[in-house]
């Protein structure tokens, strides 16, 4: 499962950083690399790669020598098959709930450099109190139809609730992992949130610079926006059957 896991104690990691990653070869020894360099041995890397084998090895590889000199925890949870970012990232969820009993934070961002390590370190390090912190992409003025209309069906306060840059404590990780999850890809970001807020836990929002991809092939296929598409409205259905894990 590791890269240098052997060199650390799970009683010692207080946030987990998570990038789900399919075929990011490319892009993924470049974030971590960077992202490994503002954290500490109370840190750890997660990523989350559903990548086929032969890519997951070469992946492993190359970040295990891009990390070679980290105080932080890097390591892996492989999955052969691609999943689906939101199954990815619940997997990183519970992995990280039973691994660390001490974690006060579980970060997860994108693989591909579109969110930029300094917007990273910004929300760990931010001192805003809430069980969830997104990093919002959008102003007023932004034009993004799904930003407005998700928000506004399922009333969650938050703007930019398609993005995946976000920070939970682990009593929002306990309600989502409570809940049957409907979404798999995408639309679980949705789907996460608004069982936060149902749940009566604070959300916020910060604003970060969102840049497109440094390198590589986006994985998002337009079968997995439709499928979004539908998962939202099936959250519409779930209000009146969100369970609060008291």
């Amino acid at each position: 499962m590791g890269v240098n896991t052997h060199l650390y104690s799970t009683d010692s990691i207080e946030v987990v950083v998570a990038i789900p990653a399919y075929n990011e070869s490319e892009t993924l020894p470049i974030i971590v690399k960077e992202l490994s360099l503002f954290l500490s041995e109370k840190d750890a890397i997660l990523i989350l790669d559903d990548s086929p084998f032969q890519v997951h090895a070469e992946t492993q590889s190359a970040v295990t020598t891009a990390t070679k000199n980290s105080r932080c925890m890097v390591f892996f949870l492989h999955n052969n098959g691609k999943s689906g970012r939101g199954a990815a990232v619940r997997r990183g969820m519970q992995l990280s709930v039973e691994r660390f009993p001490k974690m006060k934070y579980f970060i997860e961002c994108d693989a591909d450099g579109s969110h930029q390590v300094t917007d990273i370190i910004k929300l760990k390090n931010s001192g805003i109190i809430c069980d969830l912190l997104v990093g919002s992409r959008y102003l007023r003025e932004s034009r993004i139809i799904l930003n407005f209309v998700i928000p506004f069906v399922l009333n969650v306060p938050i703007k930019d609730i398609t993005n995946g840059l976000r920070r939970y404590t682990p009593q929002a990780l306990h309600q989502i992992l409570f809940q049957e999850p409907i979404n798999k890809g995408f639309a679980y970001l949705s789907e996460q949130a608004f069982v936060i807020h149902s749940s009566q836990l604070k959300l916020a929002e910060i604003p970060i610079t969102f840049i497109e991809r440094v390198a590589g092939r986006s994985t998002v296929t337009w079968r997995e926006i439709l499928a979004s598409l539908r998962g939202v409205l099936s959250l519409i259905l779930l209000k009146k059957k969100i369970r609060i894990n008291v």
